[in-house]
Formats: C-alpha cells, sequence, structure tokens
C-alpha cells in the first residue's frame, strides 16, 4: 500500500508516518522504485502497536526502545512482556481516573437537567445533591 492508503485506513497524517520511519519507530518500510513506500500488514501491525503505546502515556523514546527490542529477537522477550506488564498497570489506574471523572460529569449532567427543567437553581436551596468524591 502507498502512504496515502495508509493514511486513509490508520488515520494518521503523511507526515506522521514518515516522521515514524525516520525516528525509527516503524522500521525497513520496502520502497517501490523511485523510493515509494510500500507499506504492508505488518507495518499496519506496527502502527498499531505504536498507537496503542503512544495512546497509553508511553514517550516515543520507550516506544522506539519497544520496537528495537522487537527487532532482536527472543533475547529481549522478558523485557517486553515486562513492559506491558508496566502498560498494563498505568492503563488500569488511567481508567480509575477517568471512572471518577465520568462519575462527577454524569452528576452534573443530572444536577444542571433537573435545574434545567425546574427552570432555576432554586430548588437546590433547602437540600443539595453530594457530588461524587474526586479525591478518594
Amino acid at each position: 500500500m502507498k502512504i496515502g492508503e495508509v493514511s486513509k485506513i490508520t488515520g494518521l497524517s503523511e507526515h506522521t508516518l514518515r516522521f515514524y520511519e525516520k525516528a525509527g519507530l516503524l522500521r525497513n518500510v520496502a520502497k517501490r522504485r523511485g523510493g515509494v513506500r510500500d507499506y504492508g500488514p505488518g507495518d499496519l501491525d506496527a502502527l498499531g502497536i505504536i498507537e496503542c503505546l503512544k495512546k497509553s502515556g508511553m514517550p516515543l523514546a520507550d516506544i522506539k526502545q519497544f520496537m528495537e527490542w522487537c527487532a532482536m529477537g527472543d533475547e529481549t522477550i522478558d523485557q517486553r512482556y515486562n513492559m506491558f506488564l508496566e502498560r498494563r498497570r498505568a492503563a488500569r489506574a488511567r481508567m480509575a481516573e477517568l471512572t471518577k471523572m465520568l462519575k462527577i460529569i454524569e452528576f452534573k449532567i443530572n444536577y444542571y437537567d433537573r435545574a434545567r427543567r425546574a427552570g432555576t437553581l432554586a430548588i437546590y436551596a433547602k437540600e443539595k445533591p453530594k457530588m461524587p468524591d474526586f479525591f478518594n
């Protein structure tokens, strides 16, 4: 596939795809005559991993290290395994934080929806609902 096709499939800009290759994140992309990139299924898999790790909060330098470990083969299985254990821990912590945020957002949606339907916040003058605690 050409770079434009991969860009459409992945949602990544052509500039980002070139950057990933230049930065050493995406290795060994085949080239056609004239230097035109020819991406294959393995490249799409690699891009999926790169984007997953990036969205998990992993710095590009660490993603590059992971891609280097992949290129090294079996001798780095333990490093890669441990890295994914850490990513899982970080993802679970982020999910817990997002769950807390969502509870507060849902609370405020209901709070303001009730006030909106009543036409006033005065409905809470006597008893204001308890907002979920963000800090615990």
